[in-house]
């Protein structure tokens, strides 16, 4: 028996899929031979990728397709179905009926055409969900859910869900999300994601205004990092930001995405100073430019509950900073919150809430927002290690 792990990313990518993913195959490849299908190792710049050697028991399968702009949704959708094809075609010429299969839910096609492939070979089959569809196209804004197309979608994924052997979600709202998409006797248990907290961990006195150039002395510092995106409701919250009348908070924003040119032309369109943006940053760079904030800003757009958890809150724990959090009441990110007081959540329809509570953020906050922090860093040495997560994993995957 072979066990195989699908992804369309994997090492040396650090985006984080192909991040968790390396990570799991070298935890399972402890009991034996990992082989992996994946795509090309350019989905970003080689500041995005390790320079760390990888396990000689991880046997690598590589696809090739055509770079195309992954914020261009025609482009990313002809890539996407290329790459179904190719790694398709390697499974059915290299996958027998003893083997096991592990795949991760991105992209949306290839969780289709392998649980399609599950019925014809009969291999074990294991998907990770990181992402629900077609539910996750609605709050993207890609699908109306009043739509047949959706219906006829909804049909068809739930299908492809309902082949596995077993399902496993980062949260307990996904969890919840997928029983209702599948049979009642299927196994599905839940693994959260991981916090880097060996390389990430709070810095004492770390100079934030070296590092961003900027005379930030006096300011709270809110800061997202991440991928600007559809889902992340980011515009929304723009347009809350730009009410704040508050000169001792600034907002931080470091990555890219679909949506960076939108939020960059809403703050010269509406004037608003307190804001400044960033390019992407390599996760080795991460104990840095985590701790160069006051408060970690994690934002989900309405309707996202059970359709994911950012890989990247866990890490903003680990740096010992505290979360404001946006999004659907009940969210993963919200309980944490709530159960461990480790910094303020609140949903879309709290927006005079919201902006009361960042006009009234100063330096005098400071004793309450570090020690919420502490409660954050709490949280990941109890919960959150990767040794603690990819316990998890290979207790679920190998024994």
């Amino acid at each position: 028996m072979k066990t195989w792990i699908i992804s369309e990313l994997f090492y040396p990518e650090e985006i984080s899929t192909g991040y968790v993913m390396t990570k799991i195959a070298e935890k399972i490849s402890d009991k034996s031979e990992v082989n992996v299908i994946c795509g090309p190792s350019n989905y970003e710049s080689n500041i995005f990728t390790s320079s760390k050697s990888i396990s000689d028991k991880i046997i690598i399968h590589r696809v090739s397709v055509p770079s195309l702009n992954k914020n261009n949704l025609v482009l990313r959708t002809l890539k996407m179905f290329l790459l179904t094809i190719k790694v398709g075609w390697k499974v059915i010429r290299n996958v027998r009926r003893e083997d096991k299969v592990i795949l991760v839910t991105n992209p949306p096609s290839l969780l289709l055409f392998i649980s399609f492939l599950k019925k014809l070979l009969r291999f074990e089959y294991i998907i990770i969900v990181h992402d629900v569809f077609p539910e996750n196209m609605v709050p993207a804004g890609i699908i109306k859910s009043n739509s047949l197309f959706y219906r006829v979608l909804l049909r068809v994924f739930n299908s492809a869900y309902n082949v596995a052997d077993k399902l496993i979600t980062v949260g307990v709202d996904m969890k919840s999300l997928v029983l209702n998409k599948v049979h009642k006797n299927k196994r599905v248990e839940v693994i959260q994601n991981w916090a880097d907290s060996e390389e990430i961990y709070p810095l004492i006195d770390f100079d934030k205004n070296a590092f961003y150039n900027l005379n930030l002395s006096d300011k709270v510092i809110l800061q997202f990092a991440g991928n600007i995106g559809r889902v992340q409701g980011l515009d929304t919250f723009m347009e809350i930001f730009k009410q704040i009348n508050n000169p001792n908070i600034v907002l931080i924003i470091i990555g890219e995405g679909a949506l960076k040119n939108t939020l960059i032309n809403m703050q010269k369109n509406n004037g608003v100073e307190n804001v400044y943006f960033f390019n992407a940053k390599p996760r080795a760079e991460q104990i840095k430019f985590l701790n160069a904030c006051d408060i970690g800003l994690i934002t989900l757009s309405k309707g996202m509950y059970g359709l994911g958890v950012p890989s990247k809150v866990y890490n903003v724990l680990a740096a010992g900073k505290p979360i404001l959090f946006i999004g659907d009441k009940d969210a993963e990110i919200s309980l944490y919150i709530k159960n461990n007081n480790c910094g303020w959540a609140f949903t879309w329809e709290d927006k005079e809430k919201i902006i009361d509570f960042l006009n009234k953020l100063n330096l005098s906050y400071i004793d309450i927002i570090k020690n919420k922090g502490k409660n954050a860093r709490s949280l990941v040495d109890q919960s959150f290690t990767q040794d603690i997560i990819l316990e998890k994993y290979k207790k679920a995957l190998v024994e």
